[in-house]
């Protein structure tokens, strides 16, 4: 579960970052964003390169698509693991 050639970007790291915050809404521990939101909230201006950067972490299995494919992403028990220091990535050496 290889990610990039040169590992992950500060667009992966900001993206992990974001959506590795700690929620507790109605039962809820994990937040659930577009990549839209994503991009304004992380000051990046192009939502479509934070869509590719999430489907890249998505492929990665450190967060998922939940809902229609694309719209909205959680992290996922491996992201918190890398987040945490626990997991480190491969990387895609192609």
């Amino acid at each position: 579960m290889a990610l990039l050639e040169d590992g992950p970007t500060d667009a992966h790291e900001a993206v992990l970052q974001l959506l590795g915050t700690e929620i507790d809404v109605r039962g809820q521990s994990r937040l659930r964003l577009s990549p839209s939101c994503i991009a304004r909230t992380a000051r990046y201006q192009d939502p479509n390169y934070i869509g590719r950067i999430c489907s890249q972490l998505a492929e990665s299995e450190l967060i998922r698509d939940v809902g229609d494919p694309g719209t909205y992403y959680e992290i996922t028990w491996r992201g918190k693991a890398y987040l945490e220091g626990e997991l480190e990535l491969e990387v895609d050496e192609e």
